[in-house]
């Protein structure tokens, strides 16, 4: 029993961060889109109330829970009317905006939102005093309860039939493949946030302890991979780059941000856990334990998401894609030359001890000087420079050639390795 409390507060932990994570993605990559807006909502609702109940279930203060668990109604309220716009911004993308009534819709969905949730906070007319359920802490349904089920039901009933409808509206397989996958992935936020005890109370299943846990958990886990699906379909929508480059973008966030904060979060629980079984209260190994899991994960990611994302996404083109990525490492603009060239002048003149160094061309003005590095100008200007040969003063250098003198400079032509 005392596993799969800690399991459950992980990952109601990890549900809050992913809804968030993914609330950040699509505020960042498709801010344009209503699709992506609409779904935003959605998982604001559902990060407010995983968050709030990981707040209630950390604390013993009996009132304390009770606020949480009070302040947990702004996601539960507003979810159902988030749906409802979502599923209005899904029918104009598909070809169907709206006259005026679904926008309506909306509206009063959000007005009958914002009264519930202010009624949930200030009073007991729709959650009522706080209760417990083995050890899960609930809120008591309050007269205005059956209301708020109704109005939960009815709208995410309507938005239901308007994802149906724009699914029937999408004319190819891959369009309706992802709708599909954002319907079925719809889910998930109301299985994470319907008040399940409130409705169904000091039941049976409730008074079972380890069957209602394990189907909690077993609840969690799926909320988490169905919320990620339907951030995956709503990705496409208003954007012009190939499917590789998404799935891509939207792999790497899942790792450097949900994977890596949820697996520091666990690692810090079970770390803290197995000091206080020892007798070490306040350990000074959780901060090591942190920073340690987060370095040795941003190693991990760095070395497997490569290869990862070839096999995953690339397909056929696993080779051109390879090509392509070796030419964007290795092509150089007009500054990297530059810093290159520095970067080798700098080394000349720590082994030579040489003050100074530029490199040079023979261009139709003259010389024309490209990069330099130590105090002195070569080029002073270009006034009263000597000719660039004027003397057959040279020296023979192993492994470099023929050096020429030149005013106050040792000059050795570059040239590519094939040149005559």
């Amino acid at each position: 029993m005392s596993t799969l409390l800690v399991l459950n507060q992980i990952l109601n932990a990890g549900n809050a961060i992913t809804a968030f994570s993914l609330l950040l993605y699509a505020l960042t990559f498709n801010l344009r889109e209503r699709v992506a807006r609409a779904l935003a909502l959605v998982l604001l609702c559902v990060a407010a109330t995983y968050f709030f109940d990981v707040l209630g279930g950390t604390t013993d203060d009996p009132h304390e829970v009770e606020l949480w668990l009070r302040l947990q109604w702004l996601g539960i309220s507003f979810l159902p009317a988030a749906y409802l716009q979502l599923s209005d911004a899904l029918m104009a993308a598909t070809g169907r905006p709206s006259r005026g009534r679904r926008r309506l819709a909306v509206r009063i969905a959000y007005v009958v939102a914002g009264a519930g949730a202010l009624v949930a906070a200030l009073s007991d007319e729709l959650a009522g005093p706080l209760a417990q359920a083995d050890a899960a802490a609930y809120l008591q349904p309050g007269r205005l309860f059956p209301l708020f089920l109704l109005y939960f039901t009815f709208t995410l009933g309507f938005a239901a039939l308007n994802y149906g409808r724009a699914y029937r509206r999408c004319l190819t397989r891959t369009s309706r493949r992802r709708m599909a996958y954002l319907m079925l992935g719809s889910l998930g936020p109301v299985l994470g946030t319907f008040p399940f005890l409130m409705a169904l109370g000091n039941t049976p299943l409730a008074r079972a302890s380890l069957l209602f846990w394990f189907t909690l958990t077993a609840v969690n886990t799926l909320v988490a991979i169905l919320l990620v699906m339907m951030a995956y379909a709503v990705a496409y929508f208003g954007v012009g780059i190939p499917d590789r480059v998404i799935k891509s973008r939207l792999f790497q966030w899942l790792l450097r941000g949900p994977v890596v904060a949820s697996s520091t979060l666990a690692v810090t629980v079970v770390v803290n856990r197995v000091g206080l079984l020892l007798g070490l209260e306040r350990s000074r190994a959780v901060p090591f334990a942190m920073v340690t899991t987060i370095l040795l994960l941003q190693y991990v990611i760095t070395l497997i998401r490569p290869p990862i994302e070839r096999w995953l996404f690339y397909g056929e083109d696993r080779e051109d894609m390879a090509r392509l990525h070796l030419l964007e490492e290795r092509l150089l603009t007009t500054g990297d030359l530059k810093q290159f060239l520095e970067a080798v002048l700098n080394a000349v003149c720590d082994i030579t001890e040489a003050p100074s160094a530029f490199v040079a061309a023979l261009g139709d003005q003259g010389l024309e000087l490209e990069v330099s590095v130590g105090p002195d100008d070569p080029l002073r200007g270009g006034e009263e420079l000597p000719p660039l040969l004027v003397t057959d003063e040279k020296l023979n250098v192993d492994a470099l050639g023929t050096l020429f003198a030149w005013d106050a400079y040792w000059l050795l032509p570059l040239r590519s390795p094939d040149s005559d």
